[in-house]
């Protein structure tokens, strides 16, 4: 199960690719198991795994996911960070307040950070239509993890001139997590599997091809 978002996972050239995609696939094949992968959104994939629909799903900590998954492993530090038009400086996180930011639907942004930074969550399908919506003057900012936003505004033709400075709003990590409805033996192979990926660079390869 991969969450259709920029480079965690996307359709090119017809055929699924992405960080998280690719990642999910080898770490199957790695442990020995047959991969059935598909791209849906956030929200959908974990409900998936809350309801025993899907296995293993590659994100930041969403949802309640450390709830429903065992978490097995990190494999890419993320920078989450607000950026806003130019003429919309961003200095530090009070100046989100009051504020409508485009998130990702289903993701914790538009939950616990709206109401800790006491932003207006604006929900959109993916960072591409979060930053049109942000050059059309739906939203105020557009929140998301730093290199994905980046991408997603080269991909839409957005010139890195009429953006300001963007304000980093915390560090993470994407991580692994397996359902604990997937027997503890399993979940061992695939936490193995992941440690002999990370030894050998395949992860480090995948992240070096699809920034997040």
């Amino acid at each position: 199960m991969t969450v259709e978002l920029g480079a965690c996972g996307r359709l090119e050239g017809g055929r699924p690719v992405g960080f998280c995609f690719e990642l999910g696939n080898a770490l199957a094949r790695e442990a020995g198991l047959e991969a059935e992968n598909r791209l849906v959104p956030l929200a959908r994939g974990v409900e998936e795994v809350a309801t025993d629909k899907a296995d293993l799903i590659i994100i930041p900590p969403e949802g309640g996911i450390a709830d429903l998954a065992e978490d097995i492993g990190p494999v890419k530090a993320i920078t989450l960070a607000a950026w806003a038009r130019v003429e919309t400086p961003l200095r530090d996180a009070r100046d989100l307040a009051g504020k409508t930011v485009a998130v990702v639907r289903g993701s914790r942004h538009e939950r616990e950070q709206a109401g800790e930074l006491h932003f207006i969550p604006f929900p959109c399908k993916n960072h591409e239509l979060a930053f049109k919506m942000l050059m059309a003057g739906r939203v105020d900012a557009v929140l998301g993890p730093l290199e994905g936003l980046a991408e997603a505004a080269r991909r839409i033709g957005l010139r890195r001139r009429f953006l300001g400075e963007p304000l980093v709003v915390e560090r993470d990590f994407m991580r692994v997590y397996v359902s604990t409805s997937v027997p503890s033996p399993v979940r061992d192979r695939l936490r193995r599997a992941l440690n002999r990926l990370i030894e050998d660079g395949t992860v480090a390869r995948l992240r070096d091809r699809y920034p997040i």
